[in-house]
């Protein structure tokens, strides 16, 4: 078609038919799809306004439309003549289409295939190259004609709409580094075209926006309201953006002046409100400002009647303003709030939440749950808090029974600790004041019947105890088991009137047992009344018939005798530990975790956890910025508790990046030291754990590392080194418990010595004449130092036994190790499908030591370039004292391993080690537990058998 004669009739034709019939549509279906985009979204005008209505990756538009869209506008590239005029819109309607789909790809291509295609041409038609030099200026852009007075009606190139469309992907991409350069190099373009300066002052907003850098944001921001034509929403939207910047930069005037720019656009109604919200809120900072004044411009606001749909809205910003100078009066306009009647689900969730972070504040977990839970029912996945809201729902109602654990059992201890008479009178006056409370309660519910109006009376709960007037109970007003007694008792009795008894018990509405549960909860409670004392007392006691509580029923929880005291302090210990647990871990509140320790070693300053109490302390003292608490709990956990976990990694430091591979692999390198230990190879033993700490430094596998290596000392060297070997280890891990008494059990042995072979000399053996076994199994050997003088007589065959056993590995200590076991190939193929890690090692028969060096270094070069996303590691092994290898690991299966054995295989002695001769060394793959194996039995011919017939490599 481009060979035809571009004539002026063919050129009028081809941009008329291109323009109406294909480009128009497919123009309109593409703003037909993004209409709908506001009305899919409920801003939060609280907080930051995302910068456009919508977020590309969330817009979930109907991908067929868009795919409707692309397929109209590639049919008029098509179909139509390629220098028409209207051919390049065609292209940027594609690009658009699929930038809205989120393909990121597709239209980054189809931006730049614009930018190529359409470039400016010279009368020659050579292409001229994208970028030129223009006045000493950088110039990309294709040049307009701006002067003359028909210029607005003149066809304008797509080619630079598309360099700032290219921009948006690389935003949206997130490649900021080349979003910059773009923008940049249009910027400083002395032909970018004048029409396109406010959307080039957007993107540039756009992007300090997207990545916080809001004081940046401000500047190019107002030159894109100055001179943008994007739409009255939009620039509503961005003076409204302009307004929360000043008010976070503390600039309440130019705020005002701002949202007072979006009054003036006239708006719809919900930016229109917020905007005047925004304004009474900005009041309140400046000079002379008052909240009373903003909270009144506010309340003229509901007697208006165009801004009746926005009442919830105007309560919940009135709470906002009074939320940390008066909670209780912010809470009652949060109810109020809350009481309108509105389709505004985001605004009942910012309501919910409010209100649920005020008593968050005031730590009053149990409502602060409450009102999480129902901030978590009506919020919609995109909430901006909704990691915040789950995980306070999940852990706040945890919190809460922690804390009323910890009461409960203060309160039962300072009862328990009461004279006889003052406790039964207490006693007496709680059974009387339930009765009182129950008769209350039916005729309360003879008043329901009848239509009346009701007070449920509260159930019983443990703070009940202690209502006796003149007695020194704590927590007496009700506070001790649930934070609201008539809340609970109301919604306790109002259970009780719609589903009647119901046990405690998961999904018990669906229970196939329901229609029994009065009666046997009924019949539970008359039993436990009848004999032993339930469990749970306060449970049992809202389940029993008011004749059967008397006192003894009450006090069969109190903590009167020393076992129970333990329990119930036990209790509590357990309480306060977990507490701060949750506090730091799931709560990210370390200073309420502080508090809580603290508490804790207040009351119990031999808790058995006291080295990790300490530990944390210093954790969450250093992380706040507390430098000497921090120093002061480190010096405590190093003076009282040196040697065990948490010394060590305040002296040593933290394993670095243990994670679970590391873990793995320093397991398996253990594993081979303790079986070359086993089998007398005490060299290997040494290498490997020299090996370790020069590779992985400090694990939590140090102290078995230090315990083996005092064992290989004990074996290779002298009687006093090996007692100094065995001494450190008892010095440095007086804290872990395992290492320590196996290395006790070792350092008596070795104290003993003497003792023990003196003994040996004197030992007789004697045959029982009665049966054939040489010793009998009932009897067992006291050590010769823990009985100076033993009676040798009936028991000398079993004292013989077990001397046999201490004389054989006395022996074992003095005489040379037995020759390794004949090569064997017990090899084995694992599961394909599973992920078995695998090594690469590259085998010397016998090498030069500088050349082995050489190796490990190449590789491990070679590994950083080729390699790093792998994070490959390498290191020398020594098989035996003349067969080295060198070990890349470690590769999470066989396919990744073979890949890259046949990659070195074929590149090393070209590339990577060209010093070595290929026929010094060979290549194979192993998995961990075949290595294992093979450092056992030596035997790397059989292996290499077993690799070569199992193997398939190219």
């Amino acid at each position: 078609m481009a060979d035809k004669k571009f004539t002026v009739t063919r050129r009028i034709v081809q941009n008329t038919v291109t323009r109406y019939n294909y480009y128009y549509h497919a123009k309109l279906k593409l703003e037909g799809v993004l209409r709908g985009i506001n009305r899919q979204r409920q801003d939060n005008y609280n907080v930051f306004l995302p910068f456009y209505p919508y977020t590309v990756a969330k817009l979930n538009l109907d991908v067929n439309e868009l795919d409707s869209v692309i397929e109209k506008a590639s049919v008029t590239v098509q179909i139509h003549d390629p220098r028409g005029r209207w051919i390049d819109d065609a292209y940027l309607l594609i690009g658009k289409a699929y930038y809205y789909k989120g393909d990121w790809e597709n239209a980054s291509n189809t931006f730049k295939y614009i930018n190529a295609t359409f470039a400016p041409k010279k009368k020659s038609e050579y292409n001229t190259v994208v970028g030129r030099s223009e006045d000493s200026r950088m110039s990309v852009s294709t040049r307009e004609k701006e002067k003359l007075w028909t210029d607005h009606f003149r066809h304008k190139s797509a080619r630079n709409e598309a360099f700032l469309w290219q921009a948006r992907v690389y935003l949206e991409q997130k490649h900021d580094d080349e979003a910059q350069s773009l923008l940049n190099l249009l910027e400083g373009d002395p032909y970018f075209p004048k029409r396109l300066h406010g959307q080039l002052a957007e993107l540039q907003a756009y992007r300090f926006y997207k990545q916080g850098r809001y004081p940046e944001t401000i500047a190019p921001l107002r030159e894109a309201i100055a001179k943008g034509n994007s739409g009255r929403d939009q620039e509503a939207r961005m003076n409204f953006i302009l307004g929360q910047l000043y008010a976070s930069q503390g600039k309440p005037d130019s705020a005002m002046d701002a949202f007072r720019d979006v009054i003036a656009l006239k708006p719809d109604a919900t930016i229109d409100f917020n905007a005047r919200v925004q304004i009474a809120k900005c009041n309140t900072r400046i000079n002379g400002g008052s909240l009373e004044e903003s909270i009144a411009a506010l309340q003229s606001m509901l007697r208006k009647e165009r801004f009746i749909p926005f009442r919830d809205g105007i309560y919940y910003n009135m709470a906002a303003l009074c939320a940390n100078e008066q909670p209780e009066r912010a809470v009652e306009y949060l109810q109020k709030a809350l009481r309108v009647e509105s389709n505004n689900s985001l605004q009942k969730t910012l309501s919910y939440k409010g209100i649920a972070d005020i008593y968050y504040a005031k730590k009053d977990y149990q409502s602060a749950q409450r009102y999480y839970d129902s901030t978590a029912a009506v919020m919609g996945p995109d909430f901006e808090d909704a990691a915040l809201v789950t995980t306070r729902k999940d852990v706040l109602g945890e919190v809460a029974a922690k804390i009323a654990l910890i009461r409960q059992e203060d309160s039962l201890q300072r009862i328990a600790a009461m004279s006889p008479a003052l406790r039964d009178s207490l006693l007496s006056q709680q059974v009387a004041a339930i009765r009182t409370a129950r008769a209350a309660a039916a005729k309360n519910k003879e008043k329901e019947k009848n239509g009346g109006t009701s007070i449920s009376a509260p159930a019983f709960n443990g703070s009940n105890y202690g209502t006796g007037a003149g007695i020194p109970v704590a927590d007496a007003g009700g506070d001790w088991y649930f934070y609201n007694t008539s809340l609970k008792s109301t919604g306790f009795t109002e259970f009780r009137r719609r589903w009647g008894n119901r046990p405690l018990a998961d999904n018990w509405r669906r229970s196939q047992g329901s229609a029994g549960f009065t009666t046997g909860n009924k019949a539970a409670a008359a039993e436990n009344a009848e004999g032993a004392p339930p469990a749970d007392v306060t449970a049992a006691i809202n389940e029993l018939p008011t004749d059967s509580i008397n006192t003894s029923l009450l006090a069969s929880n109190l903590p009167v005798t020393p076992e129970k005291l333990a329990e119930s302090r036990g209790k509590q210990m357990d309480a306060w530990f977990d507490l701060g647990k949750l506090y730091h871990d799931k709560l990210d509140n370390p200073r309420d975790a502080i508090a809580s320790y603290d508490s804790l070693l207040t009351l119990y300053p031999d808790h058995p956890k006291k080295a990790e109490i300490l530990y944390s302390l210093y954790v969450w003292h250093d992380k706040m910025g507390n430098a000497q608490a921090a120093a002061r709990y480190k010096q405590m956990v190093l003076s009282q508790f040196a040697g065990t976990a948490y010394a060590n990694i305040l002296q040593f430091g933290l394993p670095k990046d243990e994670n679970k591979e590391k873990r793995s692999a320093v397991s398996a390198l253990y594993d081979s030291a303790y079986l070359a230990y086993t089998a007398g190879r005490y060299d290997t033993v040494l290498t490997l754990k020299r090996l370790a700490d020069s590779t992985y430094g400090y694990t939590s596998l140090q102290a078995r590392w230090d315990l083996l290596e005092a064992m290989t000392v004990i074996k290779t060297g002298g009687e006093q080194q090996g007692k100094e070997a065995i001494a450190s280890v008892i010095a440095k891990y007086p804290g872990d418990g395992p290492i320590l008494e196996q290395a006790k059990a070792i350092q008596a042995v070795l104290e003993n010595r003497e003792a023990l072979t003196a003994r040996l000399n004197q030992l007789q053996i004697t045959r029982d004449s009665g049966t054939a076994a040489l010793v009998d199994e009932n009897i067992s050997i006291r050590y010769p130092w823990q009985t100076p003088q033993p009676n040798i007589g009936v028991d000398s065959a079993a004292i013989k036994r077990t001397a046999d056993s201490i004389a054989a590995v006395t022996a074992a200590a003095n005489t040379p190790p037995p020759p390794p076991p004949p090569p064997v190939t017990p090899y084995r193929l694992g599961d394909e499908k599973a992920a078995i890690p695998h090594f690469v090692v590259m085998y010397f028969e016998r090498v030069n030591t500088t050349l082995l060096e050489e190796a490990v270094n190449r590789f491990s070069q070679y590994n950083g370039e080729k390699h790093a996303a792998d994070k490959l590691q390498t290191a020398s092994f020594a098989l035996t004292p003349t067969e080295m290898m060198v070990i890349i690991r470690v590769f999470p299966d066989e396919g990744k391993a073979l890949t890259y054995y046949d990659e070195v295989r074929s590149s090393a002695a070209s590339t990577i080690v060209p010093r070595i001769r290929p026929s010094e060394y060979k290549f194979f793959i192993i998995s961990r537990d075949n290595f294992i194996l093979l450092n056992n039995t030596k035997d790397v011919t059989g292996y290499r058998k077993f690799f070569d017939n199992n193997y398939y490599t190219e």
